[in-house]
């Protein structure tokens, strides 16, 4: 075909060409229902409440769908609840759903999480956390698409599915163990819930958290000259797909524990363990932090949602930026920093403190100035503040 006859076919009646831009513009508006194109996209990051695990988020994870795996009693569920956590403070239309597949969610863990749990649909105002019990597949995933897709109120949600593993397809209730396993129906399901809500997720600023288990062994790296380490997670091969990152919670071993006294051996009178160092493979990033172990502590005895240890982590900072100087059992501050904590208002901040205790006591018994720390490293020295604090 000629060009001029090209050119002729596009033509109006007007005589006007019609455009590329023309051609997008008619179809967009034509197919609105089937694309998010005309839909503002609602972006922002959650921080973990641990400087540690926020410098390798680059401040927090983002919307959309994330895979928690790993060993029982890793870390898993506890971590997910402290984003959720920082999430729901956020002084915003948001509501927590937590599905409870399994029937972990003890007193214990709401008393450490801080997240307000409730169980009653009236009780379900901004800032709080429906408990959602029900392990059936169908009727789980229904009740997210059914919260996103009809959401006249415009909620941000965080979902948090705890866990993979407790699921089963409504079909396999009344079939035999041998019958239920032979077809990968969840897997199925999961997939086909991906593909109609992940954009959806993303796009409209919903945060979801998928707990589960670890049983084998997902690839980190072909080319690694290491023995591949693989892992099976369970929800089949689109749970790993949709998801933006995917953390898996390591076996925590000895030199894992941290001592009151580092220096001496554990005695449960003299020198207890007082918390640990969470560790978590990262098996998929957004940020080219795949295959990064991450290592950050927690403090044992706490509630509210305060386990992280972030007074350990910023003193830790402090020092490797040489803004805390140690001189035997002194420790010291840069006489700049003394003056920005003046003109903030911590007027009554000593300029030398006896011990590294000393001084985490004194951040965590003052939560303004807990906050100010987070703030101030995170913008200053992480360079990912981007208005990302504790609680805000």
């Amino acid at each position: 075909m000629s060009k001029k006859i090209k050119e002729a076919k596009e033509e109006t009646e007007s005589g006007k060409i019609i455009t590329s831009q023309d051609q997008l513009k008619s179809f967009l508006k034509n197919n609105k229902d089937s694309h998010y194109n005309f839909e503002p996209s609602i972006d922002y990051k959650v921080s973990s409440g641990s400087l540690l695990l926020d410098y390798y988020l680059n401040g927090g994870i983002g919307t959309g769908l994330h895979r928690f795996c790993g060993i029982n009693e890793g870390g898993k569920t506890s971590c997910a609840l402290q984003f959720m956590k920082n999430f729901l403070d956020q002084p915003k239309k948001r509501k927590g759903f937590y599905i409870k597949a399994e029937g972990r969610l003890s007193k214990e863990m709401i008393a450490r999480s801080g997240v307000k749990f409730v169980f009653n649909d009236e009780e379900w105002v901004e800032g709080t956390c429906f408990v959602f019990e029900s392990n059936i597949h169908e009727t789980v995933f229904d009740s997210m698409r059914e919260l996103v897709g009809k959401n006249d109120e415009k909620i941000q949600y965080f979902f948090l599915l705890d866990s993979v593993d407790g699921l089963i397809r409504k079909g396999d209730l009344e079939k035999t163990f041998e019958e239920s396993q032979k077809v990968a129906g969840g897997a199925v399901i999961a997939a086909d819930l991906m593909k109609r809500m992940s954009i959806a997720l993303q796009k409209r600023g919903h945060v979801a958290v998928f707990v589960s288990q670890v049983r084998a062994d997902i690839k980190l790296d072909p080319y690694s000259k290491a023995p591949i380490r693989q892992t099976t997670a369970t929800g089949g091969n689109a749970l790993l797909h949709f998801a933006n990152w995917i953390f898996e919670f390591d076996s925590r071993f000895k030199g894992d524990l941290i001592l009151e006294d580092p220096n001496a051996s554990y005695d449960e009178q003299k020198n207890p363990y007082l918390g640990h160092f969470v560790k978590i493979i990262v098996k998929k990033s957004p940020n080219e932090r795949t295959n990064c172990t991450i290592r950050y502590p927690i403090k044992y005895g706490r509630k509210n949602g305060t386990s992280n240890w972030i007074e350990k982590e910023i003193f830790d900072f402090l020092t490797m930026w040489e803004i805390a100087i140690k001189k035997g059992a002194w420790i010291s501050f840069d006489e700049e920093f003394l003056n920005v904590l003046k003109e903030a208002g911590f007027t009554d901040f000593p300029a030398q403190i006896q011990g590294s205790a000393k001084f985490e006591q004194i951040v965590n018994n003052n939560e303004k100035l807990k906050s100010f720390f987070f703030k101030y490293i995170s913008e200053n020295l992480l360079n990912f503040g981007d208005g990302i604090s504790i609680t805000e």
